[in-house]
């Protein structure tokens, strides 16, 4: 399943990715952590653009190693959730990813990635940040 199939992508200009990101962070059920921590030096943008799953690295879920564990039980009652929404053509916003070398780390969206590698996705919309401005 393609990501366009998935996903609600914004219209943005590279100048409005940053304050799209902290719009949608300070929204109610946020990531107000993230949001405050992103305005605390400059960040390059790219995206909104697809980028294949098997790419992508969760920081959140189930697995012991996680940078941010979380009990299965809740892990998988909100892959249900989101999967149930979709059913009834909710779509996905872009996930919030940082690069880390090498490594494209979503920062946000880890419970949305879950649940397209539920449903059978092959990619998802992404607005990747990286340190810096260059």
């Amino acid at each position: 399943m393609t990501a366009d199939a998935l996903f609600t992508v914004p219209r943005l200009q590279p100048a409005e990715v940053g304050a799209w990101v902290d719009t949608w962070l300070r929204q109610p059920g946020g990531n107000l952590g993230l949001a405050d921590g992103l305005r605390l030096a400059p960040r390059q943008w790219e995206g909104p653009l697809p980028v294949a799953i098997a790419a992508l690295r969760r920081a959140c879920g189930p697995e012991p190693e996680m940078e941010y564990p979380e009990p299965t039980v809740r892990w998988t009652a909100r892959l249900d959730a989101l999967m149930q929404a979709h059913q009834r053509g909710a779509r996905f916003a872009p996930l919030i990813v940082q690069r880390r070398g090498d490594v494209l780390s979503v920062r946000d969206g880890n419970h949305r990635l879950g649940a397209l590698e539920q449903l059978g996705g092959t990619e998802a919309w992404v607005l990747i940040w990286s340190d810096g401005v260059g």
